[in-house]
């Protein structure tokens, strides 16, 4: 079986540790938005062939809401950033726990 990248396993690692340095529920989505990039920068084709289907599911999840453009059409806000800044306290909560369960899985991969 095809591991898990080193590189989705690094990053995922400073997402989570992150994430869980603020747990607090009106915390959470500020940090989530300043941790957006990983969201970007950590493709599916880094993930062993078992576990692609749940990043994908956390990419669309985050990405739902699409970009913000303003009144002359540029984008002022990115995917995940405009998605983020929609989600309810519970919805970031939800997200975060998806995250933190694809982590242990990868980081299972490596032990």
């Amino acid at each position: 079986m095809k591991k898990s990248n080193i590189f989705a396993y690094i990053e995922l690692t400073k997402l989570v540790e992150e994430l869980r340095v603020s747990n607090t529920s009106g915390h959470l989505k500020q940090k989530l938005k300043s941790q957006s990039a990983y969201f970007n920068i950590i493709e599916p084709r880094y993930f062993s062939d078992s576990l692609i289907g749940e990043w994908e599911q956390i990419l669309s999840i985050i990405k739902q809401r699409g970009v913000k453009v303003n009144e002359e059409g540029k984008v002022v806000s990115n995917a995940v950033s405009n998605t983020i800044e929609q989600f309810s306290d519970r919805e970031c909560e939800v997200l975060v726990d998806k995250v933190y369960s694809l982590y242990d899985q990868v980081k299972r991969e490596f032990q």
